[in-house]
């Protein structure tokens, strides 16, 4: 699509106006989800003069989400190194409980001013609602960091079997996710509520994600990669 139709901006308006932008749907994205939100409402919520901003820095509003979760996940990955680096310099993991711990308490992922928290329930958002469009670019971010990180898990309980301990680390991924962005929520919001302050939700949550993945397996070592077989399309009984 050309874009030789639209109005460049001021030099001195350039970096405001993409950070406004970046900001403004973030938040949005954050409050009401990647699918409900239109480009007119971004660059109305960035207060952006030109209708045509988000077109000519991001192309297009899939390309402004892209540019979103590359920042977000590149955030990430340099504070999960520095984590790694620092508990390395301690003789590195002894439990389970010191990558969850690194994974879960990472700070929100802000490369520039944000007025309220939005990056968990951004993540979110995107990951539940366009995990393979975004898949397909995920190999463009350095992952190399998080990957040690899930190896550390591996490495650290042997005694799983493979095939459990990977299917694990994918429901880690979406319940951490999904109490991180309704923990959010929750404090963008300022409303009182029990459930988030009567105890430290991040404690609570670097606990139960840590036994989540340490839970022994009902079929013990029984499973091997031979051995697990594919879904069954017979009805079955069972009400999960």
């Amino acid at each position: 699509m050309p874009f030789s139709h639209l109005t460049k901006p001021d030099k001195e308006d350039r970096g405001d106006t993409r950070t406004n932008i970046k900001v403004a749907a973030r938040k949005l994205f954050a409050e009401r989800g990647v699918e409900a939100v239109t480009v007119r409402e971004i660059v109305a919520a960035a207060g952006a003069k030109n209708g045509g901003s988000l077109n000519y820095y991001f192309k297009s509003k899939e390309g402004l989400i892209l540019a979103l979760v590359y920042e977000l996940f590149s955030d990430l990955n340099n504070y999960w190194l520095e984590s790694l680096s620092n508990l390395d310099k301690k003789g590195g993991p002894t439990c389970i409980r010191d990558i969850v711990e690194i994974i879960v308490t990472s700070p929100d992922a802000v490369t520039y001013s944000d007025p309220s928290p939005t990056a968990h329930r951004f993540l979110a958002s995107v990951l539940f609602t366009r995990r393979k469009e975004v898949s397909k670019h995920l190999d463009q971010i350095s992952f190399s960091v998080f990957k040690r990180l899930l190896q550390q898990i591996f490495n650290l309980r042997p005694d799983i079997p493979a095939p459990v301990m990977r299917q694990r680390l994918v429901f880690f991924a979406w319940y951490a996710l999904a109490v991180q962005a309704d923990y959010e929520a929750w404090k963008a919001s300022r409303k009182r509520s029990e459930l988030w302050t009567q105890f430290d939700p991040l404690l609570n949550l670097v606990d139960t994600a840590t036994a989540l993945l340490e839970a022994d397996s009902s079929r013990g070592q029984s499973i091997t990669r031979k051995t697990v077989s594919k879904p069954s399309r017979r009805r079955s009984n069972s009400t999960v």
